[in-house]
């Protein structure tokens, strides 16, 4: 099964550990831990009678990460531990993208400890990574970008018809409500872009019953970006939370795993809004 730890710091730089001898990686891992693994924290109290004890709270803890490798090559011992020095710096945060077979999921990490010895030179050098993840999920690669008032698309012009009959050019969303599928392991959240081609009057997104609704009148032009991860809300770059409908639920617009509903509308020009969703899928292990 195809292998791969890539590294990507928070200034751009990357970093490819490998797991094979025919790939195109200077080192291959040797042993990779905590990505297939999912804690549970529990906390309970003895009950002042009785057996056993009671759960008072669970929760997923951080995700710890070890990663061990060697240079492949013997004869550039020296030239790729000065890399992967100059590399792993802990002042420095990692996005980290690990791929098994055809599957890929990324996760944010911190440094906690980096070793790399040197070795005589009939030996590899090898290195030992700790890696600290503060979010406990690793997430799909894929954003999912999903325009929930489309307009799909029959044919192309210029078009030649053989037919006398009336026939489909396009079908826009009227019902204006779609099925999203959360096929990870766990609920996630989204970030939606409204865009107006016209007037829009109090545009208003839902999602399986809870909703976001923005009371400002959008011109032709405008964008309005609602980001459940960070819990903001922009018009045109600018924070508009203080506009938002005190009724709106920013912590019940998640994705449950399964089908969702995701619909939108507005007080007027509902005709002249485009919704686009993105969304990561987030799951327990790789």
């Amino acid at each position: 099964m195809t292998m791969q730890a890539r590294f990507v710091r928070d200034d751009g730089r990357t970093f490819l550990l490998g797991g094979s001898y025919r790939d195109s990686a200077e080192w291959g891992i040797t042993d990779i831990t905590g990505t297939d693994t999912v804690e549970n924290r529990m906390s309970w109290v003895v009950p002042a009678a009785g057996d056993g004890e009671e759960i008072t709270g669970e929760r997923i803890p951080a995700r710890n990460i070890d990663i061990q490798a060697s240079v492949k090559d013997r004869q550039k011992n020296s030239a790729e531990r000065r890399k992967a020095m100059a590399f792993f710096n802990p002042k420095h945060s990692f996005t980290l993208y690990v791929t098994k077979g055809n599957v890929t999921r990324w996760t944010v990490a911190r440094q906690e400890r980096f070793q790399c010895r040197e070795q005589p030179a009939d030996r590899h050098v090898s290195m030992s990574i700790a890696l600290k993840c503060a979010d406990p999920y690793l997430y799909s690669v894929d954003d999912y970008g999903k325009n929930i008032a489309a307009v799909t698309g029959c044919f192309g012009f210029p078009y030649i018809s053989p037919i006398e009959r009336g026939f489909r050019t396009g079908v826009y969303n009227f019902a204006k409500v779609v099925t999203v599928e959360n096929t990870g392991d766990v609920e996630t959240r989204m970030k939606i872009i409204v865009m107006a081609d016209g007037l829009v009057e109090n545009p208003k997104v839902m999602l399986n019953g809870a909703y976001v609704r923005l009371l400002d009148i959008l011109q032709a032009g405008d964008t309005v970006e609602i980001d459940m991860v960070r819990n903001t809300i922009r018009k045109n770059g600018s924070n508009c939370i203080g506009k938002v409908d005190r009724h709106s639920s920013f912590t019940g617009m998640v994705l449950r795993p399964g089908n969702n509903e995701v619909s939108f509308d507005a007080d007027n020009g509902d005709t002249d809004m485009k919704v686009v969703l993105y969304y990561n899928l987030r799951y327990l292990g790789v």
